[in-house]
């Protein structure tokens, strides 16, 4: 989307009309690593874009790929940076220290963007008087799996323009202004540094507005329970830390809660079987695995209820316990 991405700008021509030349500058900042085929459906979407093409550019910080990631975004006129090996939120960081626009859009190389998903961020940044970041919930492929379309449920569950604790860096908009005032993402984090970026965002009274106005489609979901399993597993990375760090907050408890009942059930769902299996009785373990398995099920079957879809209380309810059980893997991950 910089000044060579010319598609938008030819076919719209908005990049000539004056009014055009009053919107602010955006940089869109793109990690990738091994990625090529997807970022190459990404940076399409974005060259589609209805904002002026000469107020955007693209920037992609490419982590040491071995594939052809980098000759895609050169391809789509993106300007690459190359830092290999580092964290996610150092890459962000690296892309924001080049970047030139008022306005950051992050989003990652397996997301498709429609059309006007940088115009409607810019458009709800203004619309919203005080400090704010945009985004919202990703949206499942159209094409999604059993896994994909139930864990979508749980991420749209609440469509309505609301105020949240934090969204992912695969859609999200804020000023530079409030970055840098945040001196950016983490860098010891391996994951989760979005989390704690909102969270330190709103410690200094910004608002985090989830708008379905501004969604994109994420074809990374995991495709799989176990993909699911190993990508939640790593989404949960440092999950301690960044507790502590953000000063134990009360509205975080339920984070470490929520895995850590699935450890403690899990562990006393084996001694009950190893037990029951020594007195030649089923009523200890049976009482377990009901202990383990009904807050996923209440879970799932509120928010069925909430969405109007009985019929994936199955799915979900086996997505919450498999989401415990890797989150209560992960909580002492570093």
């Amino acid at each position: 989307m910089s000044a060579s991405l010319t598609t938008t700008e030819t076919q719209s021509g908005a990049s000539k009309s004056p009014e055009a030349h009053a919107l602010p500058i955006v940089s869109v900042i793109i990690p990738v690593r091994n990625d090529a085929q997807r970022l190459a459906v990404c940076l399409a979407s974005l060259r589609q874009q209805d904002y002026s093409a000469d107020r955007c550019e693209v920037i992609v910080v490419d982590n040491g790929s071995s594939d052809e990631s980098r000759d895609v975004a050169r391809a789509y006129g993106a300007r690459v940076l190359y830092y290999p090996n580092l964290r996610v939120g150092a890459l962000r960081n690296r892309g924001v220290e080049q970047a030139q626009g008022e306005i950051l859009a992050f989003v990652d190389s397996d997301h498709e963007v429609p059309t006007e998903w940088i115009r409607s961020g810019v458009q709800q940044l203004a619309a919203d008087s005080g400090r704010a970041i945009i985004g919202s919930p990703c949206l499942a492929p159209a094409n999604g799996t059993w896994v994909q379309r139930g864990w979508e449920l749980h991420r749209l569950r609440d469509r309505q323009r609301r105020e949240t604790t934090w969204l992912g860096t695969g859609n999200m908009f804020l000023r530079r202004a409030d970055f840098d005032r945040l001196g950016g993402f983490r860098e010891d984090l391996v994951a989760a540094e979005d989390v704690d970026l909102c969270v330190r965002f709103a410690a200094q009274s910004g608002r985090v507005i989830s708008d379905m106005r501004v969604a994109n489609v994420h074809h990374g979901e995991p495709r799989t329970l176990w993909q699911f399993f190993w990508k939640e597993y790593w989404r949960g990375s440092s999950g301690i830390r960044a507790f502590i760090a953000h000063g134990m907050p009360l509205h975080e408890l339920p984070s470490l809660v929520w895995p850590l009942y699935h450890l403690l059930a899990g562990i006393a769902l084996v001694a009950a079987l190893v037990y029951g299996i020594w007195v030649g009785s089923l009523l200890v373990p049976f009482t377990a695995l009901v202990l383990f398995v009904a807050p996923a099920l209440l879970l799932s079957v509120k928010t069925c209820w909430q969405v109007r879809r009985a019929a994936s209380i199955p799915a979900l309810a086996v997505l919450y316990l498999t989401y415990g059980l890797c989150r209560a893997a992960a909580l002492f991950k570093r």
